[in-house]
């Protein structure tokens, strides 16, 4: 079932009716009991109304999610890594197979390299300040920096 719900509703439950998809009035109190056994999938749109946060419905990065996270990555995030945009993957940062979800904030992007770098373990991608960095292998950088690659600005 669907919910369209906006989120100061969601959380002060007490304050409003929400309507099913097909109109049907929902009460708080019954929308709190299908709260408690619902998977909640919240809808994140951008300024177009073009969805952006697919939680866990979906692992695989729809066009429009990717187009955002170029348009904030511009490349491979790796530091010196020149790989133009049309040859960058989508790398879940918390990987979708343990929990993570398909949204702006838990991708980057990435070479194809870089991208079994992540996978393997070899690097390590991080969130600072809410953008994507790198930890390369500490016989690369000892200090364990998080990067980010500055050949895009």
């Amino acid at each position: 079932m669907t919910v369209p719900l906006k989120l100061e509703n969601l959380q002060d439950l007490a304050s409003g009716d929400a309507r099913t998809a097909h109109g049907v009035k929902l009460p708080p109190g019954d929308l709190r009991r299908l709260l408690c056994e619902a998977a909640i999938i919240p809808a994140v749109f951008n300024s177009k109304s073009e969805l952006l946060d697919y939680g866990r419905a979906q692992r695989l990065v729809p066009e429009k999610l990717k187009r955002a996270v170029l348009a904030r990555d511009h490349g491979c995030i790796v530091p010196g890594c020149t790989e133009p945009p049309e040859k960058i993957e989508f790398h879940h940062i918390d990987p979708w197979w343990m929990g993570g979800e398909t949204k702006l904030i838990n991708l980057a992007g990435l070479c194809r390299g870089a991208h079994m770098d992540a996978d393997s373990g070899r690097i390590k991608i991080v969130v600072v300040d809410g953008l994507p960095h790198v930890i390369l292998p500490k016989h690369i950088d000892p200090e364990q920096l998080p990067r980010r690659n500055t050949y895009w600005d």
